[in-house]
């Protein structure tokens, strides 16, 4: 059996910070930070980091994607503030 993902807070706030630096959903940053990981470890990271910063993320209800039979919605990030 693989290691457990690390869900600690601390973990949490820098996947979190690191995420509002990218261009791309959330879901695709953590498959190129945890390329080695299975779908459902990565939406592990994703749940938790949505539970704590779910109100700096935008997503269109109809933006989906297909993942190993799992429809996972795209979430993207606000940016920065003062990103325009």
């Amino acid at each position: 059996m693989g290691k457990e993902p690390d869900l600690s807070p601390g973990t949490i706030l820098r996947l979190h910070t690191r995420a509002q630096l990218q261009q791309e959903d959330l879901y695709s940053f953590l498959r190129k930070e945890f390329p080695e990981i299975p779908v459902e470890d990565r939406l592990k990271y994703l749940a938790a980091i949505l539970n704590d910063f779910f109100e700096e993320y935008e997503h269109d209800p109809d933006d989906e994607m297909s993942v190993d039979g799992y429809r996972i919605k795209r979430f993207m990030p606000k940016g920065l503030p003062g990103d325009s």
